[in-house]
């Protein structure tokens, strides 16, 4: 056998080696459903009649193809008085933003605070609704100012937390007699 047709040998073989019959399908493949875009130190300005309203800072943003959003590493938001100063910050571990809905879903070591007026809130899971300007949960909440704690379950807030209301309140609270 000459060299010619023993390479031509081979050749073929690894050849038909290769021709096996696919074993998958496209039900084997599963879509990618990950983060199509990761964004580093994000922040994002929401206005109102070009009057800032609320600042959006996060280290990490990821987002998705049907437009939501995850936080991973954090978020902080700052909400703005008309005048220009910080009335308010919110702080948490991570966030998510649903598309869908609009709300944002704040996690883990939740935090608001009054800047002006001494008021500080602490719960687990928040949303916040830019569209209605409130903040609203069913967790376990604890608000403290400079004269009481108060603490409960649920609360629907303003989202510059001037304004509140638990939903089911509990522990001891301070009564003005008139």
């Amino acid at each position: 056998m000459s060299k010619g047709t023993l390479v031509l040998v081979i050749f073929l073989f690894i050849y038909l080696l290769g021709c096996k019959k696919a074993t998958h399908t496209a039900q084997d493949f599963k879509p990618y459903d990950g983060p199509v875009a990761t964004f580093e130190k994000v922040r994002m300005y929401f206005s109102d009649s070009a009057i800032v309203k609320v600042k959006m800072q996060a280290n990490v943003q990821d987002e998705y193809s049907n437009g939501d959003r995850l936080f991973p590493k954090g978020i902080i938001l700052d909400f703005y008085d008309n005048d220009g100063t910080i009335n308010s910050t919110l702080t948490a571990d991570k966030a998510k933003y649903e598309k869908k809905t609009g709300i944002y879903t704040v996690m883990g070591n939740v935090v608001i605070t009054g800047v002006k007026e001494y008021k500080k809130l602490n719960t687990e899971e928040l949303y916040w609704n830019p569209a209605t300007k409130k903040v609203y949960t069913d967790k376990f909440v604890r608000i403290e100012t400079q004269t009481e704690i108060l603490t409960g379950n649920g609360l629907d807030a303003t989202q510059d937390f001037k304004n509140y209301k638990i939903r089911n309140p509990a522990g001891v609270f301070s009564v003005n007699e008139f």
